[in-house]
């Protein structure tokens, strides 16, 4: 299974209740206002690479040199951004990305991300990380490190499970509909949990790097926002109107900046409203490569559907005065672009379509073409001053 089968969870705050969580454990703060000018960080995330599985390769392999300093520099020079998250496992990637980026002028939120290993595992995965980001900062590169990705799901020991599937499935059983049934104490010993963890992580990071630090929360996840520099957080729409969407980031408003650290949808009809949950018409794929949809039926493909919705909420997100924001993502080249049923990258949230392997385009650089999303993305961040005050 690849990231999309695992990703896309922020429903189950809607269907909780922001207002439930927030009372237990929140910790809200003074509300901070972002400067004028839009958010200080536009960029995109970058994969150098993670793994969705213990027994599976990197969803990036190989690592190509060529390919990844093409990418940002179109990132930089194409997409206008000036701020990129690249997240990956191996930290020797993600030391050569962020200096291919650092070389292009974007700040760098540079996030280590080891997956589907025990919560006990990370803080010296953590601290050898961090260790890394140092030497960048020596360098002068400018970074954020980033301290991890909604850990209650994609590491083991805070949420009952084997497995990512089985941690969602135990937290989606929060979801009812009668809220009365609701386990909030058992929610708030998971929460004091994953502080527990964060804590330790932040405190190996700090030995190591001297610069800021952040973290890529789950929309349920009830973090100590004090450990951090920047408030971050993955808020994608799902569907709910504009002023209940923008609502939704008042519980990650504290006395620092606030970072949409993710928001992206998938490029078929009707894609739009389901937002973080876009993938799960994709129920498997069968040898020949195609994939099994929901329903039997064969979604239409909609680059304007996912560009519209890119768009508004790239708007909505600056009305709403967040510091930064990262559309989720540039490439996933395990989802290519082919025909009917063999068409996956419709259900990506990539800016770009990845050719697939019996395509000759898949053995140039870029094996990939710009979606029309790519074309709103760059013409949203084009209208801001480049530099990062």
């Amino acid at each position: 299974m690849n990231r999309s089968h695992y990703k896309r969870r922020s429903f189950l705050a809607k269907t909780l209740g922001l207002a439930a969580l927030s009372s237990i454990g929140a910790c809200a703060g003074p509300m901070y206002k972002s400067g004028s000018g839009g958010p200080t960080y536009r960029g995109v995330v970058y994969d150098v690479g993670v793994r969705f599985a213990a027994r599976q390769p990197l969803s990036v392999e190989p690592f190509d040199l060529e390919l990844a300093r093409y990418d940002l520099q179109t990132i930089g020079r194409k997409l206008h951004c000036n701020a990129v998250r690249i997240e990956g496992e191996d930290i020797g990637r993600l030391l050569v990305a962020s200096r291919i980026a650092h070389a292009e002028g974007m700040t760098v939120f540079f996030n280590p991300w080891k997956m589907n290993v025990p919560v006990t595992d990370l803080s010296e995965y953590y601290r050898l990380a961090a260790r890394a980001a140092e030497q960048l900062r020596a360098e002068g590169v400018e970074l954020v490190f980033v301290c991890g990705c909604e850990i209650t799901l994609f590491n083991e020991g805070l949420f009952p499970g084997s497995g990512i599937m089985e941690r969602a499935s135990w937290l989606s059983s929060f979801g009812g509909a009668d809220k009365s049934k609701v386990d909030y104490t058992e929610l708030l010993k998971r929460g004091t949990e994953l502080n527990a963890v964060l804590r330790s992580i932040v405190t190996s990071v700090r030995e190591e790097f001297g610069g800021k630090v952040s973290y890529a929360s789950g929309a349920w996840e009830m973090v100590d926002w004090t450990l951090f520099d920047l408030v971050g957080v993955d808020h994608y729409r799902n569907g709910e109107p504009e002023k209940e969407y923008v609502a939704g980031l008042d519980r990650f408003r504290q006395n620092k900046p606030l970072v949409v650290m993710e928001v992206g949808c998938c490029a078929y009809e009707g894609a739009g409203p389901r937002g973080s949950t876009g993938f799960t018409i994709l129920e498997g794929q069968n040898e020949d490569g195609s994939g099994r949809f929901a329903g039997g039926k064969i979604p239409a493909r909609s680059e304007r559907e996912q560009a519209d919705y890119v768009d508004e909420q790239l708007r909505l997100l600056s009305q709403a005065g967040v510091d930064g924001v990262f559309i989720y993502v540039f490439s996933f080249p395990l989802y290519t672009h082919g025909s009917g049923a063999k068409d996956l990258d419709m259900v990506s949230y990539a800016l770009v379509k990845t050719y697939p392997k019996d395509d000759p385009r898949s053995r140039q650089i870029p094996p990939w073409a710009p979606k029309e999303s790519f074309a709103r993305v760059a013409g949203f961040y084009k209208q801001f001053p480049r530099q990062v005050p």
